[in-house]
C-alpha cells in the first residue's frame, strides 16, 4: 500500500466538500475516482497534495502521516500530479516546462549558481539531459523549442504528463488527463497511462468523466455523490451498482 486515506473530511464556507473519504492505494495499480460533476473529486486531490489542508482525517503516504506537510514537501515525496485545466508556463519554452518540477532535487546553492561552479554545469547538463530524454519518452522531442500555447491541445496534455513525471514520483494524481481530447486522442491517451504504469512502475490515481478510459485501465474504482464515497469496487462492481446507477448515470428505476 503506498497511499492511504482515513475518513479525510473539508469543508468550504460551511458546506462540505468531502466527508469522511477513505480509500487506499496499491503500489503499481491504477484506481479511478468518478462521480458527477461537484462531487469533491479534485477536492481530493487538492487535499493528497497539500493544496488543501484537511479538518479532520489522516493521509498516509509510504507509511508516513503527511496530513500536515506542506504541497512541495509532498513533491519531493514522490506525489505528482497534472491539472483538470492544463496548468502550463505559456512565456517558457516547451523544454524549460518539463525542468521545472525538477528544481526540488537540485543540490547547488543559489551562491554556487552565481558563481556559475562546476558542479553548478554539470548538474544543469544532467537536468537538461533528463529533460531531452523525457521529451523523447512522450514523442515530444521534435517540439523542445515550442512555446506550450502555440502546440494543439493534445501534445499540450502530453507535455504536462512529461512534467508530472520529470519529478519521479511514486504516485501520480492525473486529473481529468482526456478533458477536450477526441475519441482517437483517448484511445491514444489510455495506451499511453498503461504503458507509463509498467514501464515506470508507478501508482497512478485518475479522476475522470470518460467512462470507457476509466472502465478499461482501472482495476479498482471509487464513487463520490456530494463529497461523499458511495461505492468502491471492480469496474464490473460499479457499473452493477445501484446508487452509482441512480447518482451517476441518472438511472432512476
Amino acid at each position: 500500500m503506498i497511499l492511504e486515506i482515513k475518513d479525510l473530511s473539508i469543508s468550504f464556507g460551511g458546506v462540505a466538500a468531502v466527508v469522511d473519504f477513505s480509500m487506499y492505494q496499491e503500489e503499481n495499480k491504477i484506481t479511478g475516482i468518478i462521480g458527477p460533476n461537484g462531487a469533491g473529486k479534485t477536492t481530493v486531490f487538492n487535499l493528497i497534495t497539500g493544496i488543501y489542508q484537511a479538518d479532520s482525517g489522516k493521509i498516509y503516504y509510504k507509511g508516513r502521516d503527511i496530513t500536515k506537510l506542506p504541497a512541495h514537501e509532498r513533491t519531493s515525496l514522490g506525489i505528482s500530479r497534472t491539472f483538470q485545466n492544463i496548468r502550463l508556463f505559456n512565456n517558457m519554452s516547451v523544454i524549460d516546462n518539463v525542468k521545472v518540477p525538477y528544481v526540488v532535487k537540485i543540490r547547488y546553492t543559489i551562491f554556487e549558481e552565481m558563481l556559475k561552479l562546476p558542479r553548478v554545469l554539470r548538474e544543469e547538463k544532467s537536468i537538461d539531459d533528463k529533460a531531452r530524454e523525457m521529451l523523447g519518452y512522450f514523442g515530444l522531442a521534435g517540439y523542445s523549442n515550442y512555446k506550450p500555447k502555440n502546440l494543439p491541445y493534445g501534445i499540450q496534455r502530453r507535455l504536462e504528463l512529461a512534467r508530472a513525471l520529470m519529478a519521479e514520483p511514486e504516485l501520480l494524481l492525473l486529473d481529468e488527463p482526456a478533458a477536450g481530447l477526441n475519441p482517437g486522442e483517448v484511445e491514444e491517451l489510455m495506451k499511453l497511462i498503461l504503458k507509463i504504469q509498467r514501464e515506470k512502475k508507478l501508482s497512478i490515481i485518475i479522476v475522470e468523466h470518460h467512462m470507457e478510459l476509466i472502465m478499461n485501465i482501472c482495476s479498482m474504482i471509487h464513487v463520490l455523490d456530494f463529497g461523499k464515497k458511495i461505492a468502491e469496487g471492480t469496474p464490473y462492481e460499479v457499473k452493477k451498482n445501484r446508487k452509482v446507477l441512480q447518482a451517476y448515470l441518472g438511472d432512476e428505476g
